[in-house]
């Protein structure tokens, strides 16, 4: 009950933001990715994840809306509590970008940005372990828009505050503010496919739960989804790499479980545009 609650939250500001504004374009895909090799900070077996997405993308004359959503379920090395098999965890965000030219109408770039952006994200998870991990996230910054021919490239950075829940020692965590940086990419390549992926590098944000100090977090994706008979048909395939160093902020050089806080995954991915 307390997971579809939070869900039903995290959709509830994804509409309301949407709605505020008459979309002039939108596309919505759903997705499937395996990824056999990923961490878990201190669970010592390496965890493999089925994960199921949905992703909306639309854009306005102000700028864009991008939310999307996961469903990840863990194999039995990261159990769920009280047993009955791997962990469930939702996770999703909604991010809105409000375009600099469109606002100020300055068409000719900024240096070597086509176009500024100011952007506001807003992350929220829950997962059915022990640590009962719920995880609220705030971003807003900028973002340069990079000049490549098709696709888009961004690089921003932000400033980053996020909640969260500890329920090992069973109480709540507010972490300090910290600076982020994030690149996202999606380029067509060739006629044949999509070279797409991200970025993303949190500096420190003080203590955990356990009194802990937190290091710098990486997470990077890379992926290449081929169109799978054609372009128009909606349907792509495609193999990717995950990196994740310092998991959620976990010291993995300090980690009571040995590289449990980071993790080099290959992946397998499935994607259908609606």
């Amino acid at each position: 009950m307390k997971m579809t609650k939070k869900i039903t939250a995290l959709l509830s500001v994804f509409l309301a933001s949407t709605g505020a504004m008459s979309a002039d374009w939108s596309s919505n895909s759903v997705g499937y990715r395996y990824a056999p090799s990923q961490s878990e900070p201190g669970v010592s077996d390496k965890v493999s994840k089925n994960v199921l997405s949905f992703t909306h993308v639309s854009g306005d004359k102000l700028g864009t809306n991008f939310f999307t959503i996961d469903l990840l379920k863990s194999n039995s090395a990261d159990p769920a509590n009280g047993g009955g098999g791997g962990a469930q965890e939702w996770y999703g965000f909604y991010q809105r970008d409000f375009s600099l030219s469109a606002l100020s109408g300055n068409k000719t770039g900024y240096g070597f940005a086509k176009d500024l952006k100011l952007t506001g994200r807003f992350d929220a998870g829950t997962k059915n372990t022990a640590f009962a991990p719920s995880p609220r996230k705030l971003r807003v910054g900028i973002a340069a828009a990079m000049p490549v021919s098709a696709g888009f490239w961004d690089i921003g950075v932000q400033a980053y505050k996020e909640s969260n829940h500890n329920g090992i020692v069973g109480k709540s965590v507010s972490f300090d503010l910290a600076p982020a940086l994030a690149s996202a990419w999606a380029i067509p390549v060739g006629g044949v496919g999509t070279f797409a992926g991200f970025v993303d590098i949190v500096g420190p944000k003080g203590k955990d739960g356990f009194g802990a100090e937190t290091k710098t977090e990486v997470l990077a994706r890379a992926t290449f989804m081929f169109d799978v008979m054609g372009p128009k048909s909606g349907l792509t395939a495609g193999v990717g790499i995950e990196h994740w160093r310092n998991k959620f902020g976990c010291d993995n050089s300090t980690a009571s479980v040995k590289n449990s806080c980071k993790a080099t995954t290959p992946l397998l991915l499935v994607e259908y545009k609606l």
